[in-house]
This record gives structure tokens, sequence and C-alpha cells, in this order.
């Protein structure tokens, strides 16, 4: 193993999540880290599903066209 290439390994480094979930990990950065899904809050291990309804990109391509469509019509 060189010295001096390698990160400081941290044993107990502080995650927060947005859910306000607040847990510790051991990671080679200095904390605390920041994320936004974790086990107390992602879907996948709680098995709640939120549904979201969000234009995809499809949908606002089709807007931006017809106001594009919109404009050339006028000139």
């Amino acid at each position: 193993m060189k010295k001096g290439i390698h990160a400081k390994y941290n044993g107990s480094v502080e995650v927060d999540c947005i859910c306000g979930n607040k847990f510790e990990v051991a990671a080679a950065t200095d904390g605390p880290i920041k994320v936004e899904s974790c086990p107390a809050c992602h879907p996948t291990y709680t098995g709640k599903q939120e549904t979201k309804v969000v234009k995809g990109r499809m949908e606002k391509f089709l807007e931006r066209q017809k106001k594009i469509d919109q404009i050339n019509k006028s000139n």
C-alpha cells in the first residue's frame, strides 16, 4: 500500500436525509453527508409508493412545439 495516495477512512460519518432521518455510516469522506432518500423513506424499503403527477419529456416538448407553431403561423 503506497503512502499518501489513499483517502482517510472515517469509521463514523453522520448521514442526514431530507425526511429528517439521521444515521451513521463508515465512509472515506468527511461528514455530514446529505441524501435525498434513505431506508426510512425510500419506497423500496417502506413499501409505500407515492404517485406524483409530473409532465414527462414528451409532453414538455409537444407544448414547446405548439408555441413554436403558433409563432410561425402568426408571422
